[in-house]
């Protein structure tokens, strides 16, 4: 549990950082690169690293948690019935 909102709490951190310049978007660039790269997609334009480096970290949060929070869920209901 405290792995998971570490894990949280350091991607909100990055994604807000990278969000208000204080860290430049080539933290994470080239993590975009190789996910845009794995699913066959154009990579960004420099104008635009920033942004989509921040779309990616928020979708990343939002599978990873809803992923959890499904398998807390299922897990559950399975022992209750």
């Amino acid at each position: 549990m405290i792995g998971i909102v570490t894990a949280n709490v350091v991607l909100v951190l990055l994604a807000l950082g990278i969000a208000s310049r204080v860290l430049p978007a080539k933290v994470f660039s080239g993590a975009v690169a190789v996910l845009h790269k794995t699913i066959g997609i154009t990579l960004p334009l420099p104008d635009n690293e920033r942004t989509v480096a921040v779309i990616w970290i928020v979708a990343m949060l939002v599978i990873g948690d809803g992923i959890l929070f499904l398998l807390v869920f299922l897990a559950r209901a399975v022992g209750r019935g």
